[in-house]
């Protein structure tokens, strides 16, 4: 065999090898952002808006959100138009009713922190700036992630498996019906641990919104 030939034959050897090396390369690239996609549940991108899947970080309320201390909540909105303290379990609660929202704050040591929000007036704003009166329609895009169909509009697990103790993964959901939206995220189980779980239910009529709901580790 001529030394052109193998000169030829070592060309394609090397090209061949320069395409599979293209190929792995490209394999594990894809493999790398689908585990950093899927990996962590929290970092699931929204197709509509870009945004991630509903998490604790969406309980906001104007300046507000959840675990802000009372001194916090009564600076930002002032004297309650009425008040009303709460024991459940081993808990104390104080409810502040002020006009079109109540504040639930849980004791936490010497101190309460803000746990959960009622909304019943539009003038106040939610996360992704959602609030009493908007179209049920923009909200299931604010916070809709579609990889689901039908009742479901997103999630890893079923409503049912929010009390199941054998799973120790996140759960993450979002469940309608023609009367209510509801987001679900518990915390991955640690140990024996207990989990909590973040909620935002949001009632609508005709098409509209109605009450807004949120709350975390509020039973």
């Amino acid at each position: 065999m001529s030394k052109e030939s193998l000169n030829k034959i070592d060309i394609k050897k090397s090209k061949r090898v320069l395409l599979i090396l293209i190929i792995i390369i490209i394999v594990l690239s894809v493999l790398l952002l689908i585990s950093e996609n899927f990996g962590n549940y929290s970092k699931v991108r929204l197709k509509t808006n870009d945004k991630t899947i509903f998490s604790i970080s969406d309980l906001t309320v104007d300046k507000l959100k959840y675990s802000d201390s009372e001194k916090v909540v009564r600076k930002e909105m002032g004297k309650p138009k009425k008040e009303k303290n709460v024991s459940k379990d081993i808990y104390s609660y104080k409810e502040l009713y002020y006009d079109g929202i109540i504040l639930t704050l849980k004791e936490n040591y010497s101190d309460y922190m803000l746990v959960k929000v009622e909304i019943t007036s539009d003038k106040y704003k939610v996360s992704r700036k959602v609030r009493v009166n908007d179209k049920i329609s923009k909200v299931i895009k604010k916070y809709k992630v579609e990889n689901k169909t039908g009742t479901y509009i997103y999630g890893n697990y079923s409503f049912n498996s929010l009390n199941d103790s054998s799973i120790k993964d996140n759960i993450y959901f979002g469940i309608r019906n023609k009367k209510e939206l509801a987001y679900v995220n518990r915390d991955a189980i640690v140990g024996d641990e207990r989990s909590n779980i973040a909620r935002m239910n949001i009632e609508y009529k005709h098409g509209k919104v109605k009450k807004i709901t949120w709350s975390y580790d509020f039973e």
